[in-house]
């Protein structure tokens, strides 16, 4: 009997449907339709790690329209081809600006209050929107920037354009000083150191003619900072007694920028006394 009862529980137990395991959470389908192998389950239950978010965009500078930026104040000298190249730069962007006469014959250059400007004692000083800007190439780069004209139109045309205009201060740079021993006789040196300026700012002119002979402009095909800065030398060559149509790739470039809007002799591009407004 007993031995019947154990059978009857053997059968009951084998009767006695088991419990469903659990099934694992259905994977995620993922690009393509197929679900990865594994997914899901714990063995691959790592989560992935978050994704980077990506560093915001640098903020980009306002439109000139929308910047508004404050009128400038030139301080300068009509007969300094560095403050003529400023005075030249803002008409031809058709920028206002205020104007204050430094003496410096009288030397107001030298002044404290000028030298609070410009530590060098030198014209020409920007102010503007809290700036006291000077070196003349520096400060055609800053009003490029602020007033976005004439720095070039692609990154390549930026690298030029700089190039040109450290070349100015070089190589230029000897047809100016040239321009100072005859234009203001008192300053005049040795022959010897006139005659190695001379052969300087021929070779200079000689660069410049071969570049414009296959450019436009001396970095590309549109004017920049860097014709203007060179015009504002070459246009005072005859006072130092070089004749330009020697050059003529540099005269018929010279007359195309004389040509642009605002563009103008370096003398006419600045008053000749204090100027508030226009």
């Amino acid at each position: 009997m007993a031995k019947g009862v154990k059978t009857a529980a053997k059968a009951k137990a084998k009767a006695k449907p088991a419990p469903k395991a659990k099934s694992a959470p259905k994977a995620k389908p993922v690009a393509g339709g197929k679900a990865k192998p594994g997914a899901g389950t714990r063995a691959s239950a790592k989560a992935a790690p978050a994704a980077r978010k990506a560093p915001a965009a640098k903020p980009s500078r306002k439109p000139v329209a929308e910047r508004r930026p404050a009128r400038p104040v030139l301080h300068g000298l009509w007969l300094s081809i560095p403050a003529c190249k400023i005075g030249l730069a803002l008409n031809m962007m058709g920028v206002g600006f205020d104007y204050r006469h430094v003496d410096l014959p009288g030397g107001a250059h030298k002044a404290p209050d000028f030298l609070s400007r410009n530590r060098f004692g030198q014209v020409p000083v920007l102010e503007h929107e809290g700036h006291h800007i000077a070196q003349s190439n520096v400060i055609l780069h800053y009003l490029a920037d602020a007033y976005g004209k004439f720095l070039g139109r692609t990154a390549a045309e930026e690298i030029r354009v700089a190039e040109w205009l450290q070349w100015d201060q070089d190589r230029m740079s000897s047809l100016a000083m040239l321009r100072s021993f005859k234009r203001f006789p008192r300053y005049t040196p040795h022959p010897e150191v006139i005659a190695f300026m001379a052969a300087r700012a021929t070779q200079a002119l000689d660069m410049l003619d071969r570049q414009l002979e296959s450019s436009r402009f001396v970095a590309g095909a549109q004017p920049t900072i860097a014709d203007i800065a060179l015009f504002t030398t070459v246009a005072l060559a005859d006072e130092a007694e070089m004749d330009i149509a020697r050059w003529p790739h540099v005269a018929a470039w010279a007359a195309r920028v004389r040509a642009l809007p605002g563009a103008s002799h370096p003398y006419d591009a600045m008053p000749r006394e204090d100027r508030v407004g226009g």
